[in-house]
């Protein structure tokens, strides 16, 4: 197996004559000998050896140790100094262009031969390490996850190119700052500020990972969502705990999707809820226009057929009753009060309605909504608790309802709440669910969620909240 290529840089022949017919009687193959720092510079960029031998006294405005600072530099190639000086001055200087050597004229050929072995197995280990090393940072500042280590003390090792765009931090005023310092966090829907991106004990190699909702407020001000983050030991090769790693990622285009899709359903629920109202106006029309002058017809023509005959009186009632009865559905589909009243009093007189027509004892409560909404708004309020009530009747086996509509702040509370039997987790998707998807669209439809609380035994409860400024409404003068 060949031995290493070596470049002699020496400014006595006699030496470098020696210094040739040693290496290569011992198999290393010498590629040139040069007495000057410019001549080798030039040759070393058409021709790298493996390793360089470097006189320290040299021909040319150029000494060994400003070559050797040029060669490893522009080259990387191991250097190791032939000299006769050792002066404390030379000395020092030739430390700092760190040499794989330093062999002190005159010298024995076995001593050269060992440090000319240990000097390019060092190069080699070292070389090897580095192309790991660039490998992993190469992969590193690659991805698209935001990637920062930090020390035992928390405090800022690296960050990849993800992370310092993020952060708005260069890597050189990053390094060795808290990370507090630098990742600086706030919860997006609380607002709470200055959160602890490390949420383990540090020290004991726990995996955790930051809370979700989170916004990263960059050096400069920007503010971005992050998240799917994870934290994790760092270890040394003898497995010994040093840090952690911090990995999370830009949420802002998966927010952004996320926003789209939402909207696209909302208008999609949106265009469904008002086609149903619109046919439920259709159909009410036609109760009270249609059927409900037909049945008024009839009865006036059977009261001019007989007053004193029975059967006209039994049909007159019947007719009463399936009038009655066509202006309550027709009321149900859709009450006139929505157009004339607010909500509260719509919600006051339906409560009113359904504790006259059932057993139930329904208590309504209003408080601090002194706004009048938009039609839609109220039709989706009006509905909820009609739905909400429904399945009380139907399902609860309750003798009582809390219903309660109340503004706190900037947030519309409504409430149904019943002490009937309750449903369990298992049931609940079972019992009335056309009906709880129903109220769930209308909540979200107005820009607020919906919330069903309940228990075997322990009745049921029915929220609704919706933020004020979600909501197309009037402000009273």
């Amino acid at each position: 197996m060949a031995k290493a290529s070596i470049l002699i840089i020496e400014d006595s022949f006699i030496v470098a004559y020696h210094l040739q017919a040693t290496l290569e009687g011992e198999g290393y193959a010498i590629l040139n000998k040069l007495d000057s720092g410019e001549s080798a510079i030039s040759f070393i960029e058409h021709t790298r050896p493996d390793l360089v031998l470097m006189d320290i006294m040299l021909a040319g405005p150029m000494d060994g140790i400003e070559t050797a600072s040029i060669i490893k530099s522009r080259f990387n190639i191991p250097v190791i100094y032939i000299t006769a000086l050792t002066d404390k001055n030379t000395i020092s200087r030739a430390k700092i262009t760190e040499p794989y050597g330093y062999l002190t004229k005159p010298f024995e050929d076995r001593e050269i031969f060992t440090v000319i072995e240990m000097a390019l197995y060092k190069h080699d280990i070292e070389s090897r390490l580095k192309q790991s090393e660039e490998k992993y940072f190469s992969t590193v500042n690659s991805i698209s996850d935001a990637v920062i280590t930090v020390d035992r003390e928390c405090n800022i090792t690296f960050m990849n190119p993800t992370a310092i765009s993020l952060s708005q931090w260069t890597l050189h005023d990053a390094l060795g700052k808290p990370v507090m310092e630098v990742l600086k966090l706030k919860n997006e829907i609380t607002k709470e500020e200055s959160i602890n991106p490390v949420q383990c004990l540090v020290g004991r190699g726990n995996q955790n990972r930051m809370p979700d909702d989170l916004i990263l407020v960059g050096r400069k001000g920007m503010q971005v969502p992050v998240g799917e983050s994870s934290l994790g030991p760092q270890l040394n090769s003898r497995g010994a705990f040093i840090g952690l790693i911090i990995v999370f990622k830009d949420m802002t285009e998966k927010r952004e999707h996320e926003r789209v899709l939402r909207d696209l359903q909302r208008q999609r629920m949106t265009a469904l809820i008002e086609g149903q109202e619109t046919e439920r106006s259709r159909i009410a029309k036609d109760l009270h226009d249609g059927l409900g002058q037909m049945l008024n017809a009839i009865k006036m023509n059977a009261r001019m057929i007989s007053v004193d005959n029975q059967a006209a009186n039994d049909l007159s009632n019947l007719l009463d009753e399936a009038i009655l009865e066509s202006v309550r559905i027709s009321e149900n589909l859709l009450p006139s009060k929505l157009k004339d009243f607010d909500i509260a009093v719509c919600l006051r007189s339906l409560c009113t309605t359904v504790e006259k027509s059932t057993p139930l004892r329904i208590s309504f409560q209003a408080r601090g909504c002194s706004f009048e909404m938009d039609q839609l708004e109220k039709v989706n309020f009006y509905r909820i608790t009609q739905e909400a009530l429904s399945n009380v009747i139907k399902h609860a086996k309750a003798t009582a309802v809390n219903v309660n509509l109340l503004q706190e702040g900037e947030i519309i509370h409504l409430s149904i709440e019943d002490n009937g039997k309750g449903v369990s987790e298992d049931n609940r998707n079972s019992i009335g669910k056309k009906g709880l998807v129903n109220m769930r669209d209308r909540a979200e439809i107005m820009g607020g969620k919906f919330i069903m609380e309940s228990n075997n035994g322990s009745g049921t409860i029915v929220m609704v909240e919706v933020p004020v400024s979600k909501l197309k409404v009037h402000a009273e003068a």
